[in-house]
């Protein structure tokens, strides 16, 4: 059962650092600032994910697996708060062209 465990384990922590990799591409290739957002915060959590299972299943310590939930949550908080307000940094400071209507500035406008 501990192979299983392991085998499990290290299936994982490979899918997640694979993840995280993925995103560095992303962050890389992509061209727009909005793409590379999207590349900077939904792969590395998926990926951050993956390891801290992993972690948990090759560790299995109370203590560990605590420990691993507590990352795991805390990213899963902070992330979306993160991408939002680096999204909003742009808005306001690049000019990147949109495929539809401006909403965000329509509703600054409304508000002002």
């Amino acid at each position: 059962m501990d192979q299983l465990f392991d085998v499990i384990g290290g299936i994982c922590l490979i899918a997640g650092a694979l993840f995280a990799l993925l995103a560095g591409i992303g962050v890389h290739k992509f061209e727009d600032p909005y793409s590379r957002m999207h590349a900077a915060a939904k792969s590395p959590t998926l990926g951050l994910i993956l390891v801290a299972i992993g972690a948990g299943f090759t560790i299995r310590t109370f203590s560990a697996i605590a420990t691993v939930f507590l990352v795991v949550v805390l990213q899963l908080l902070t992330s979306p708060v993160g991408t939002h307000l680096a999204g909003r940094a742009v808005h306001l400071r690049v000019d990147v062209d949109q495929d539809g209507p401006d909403e965000l500035a329509r509703d600054e406008a409304d508000q002002a």
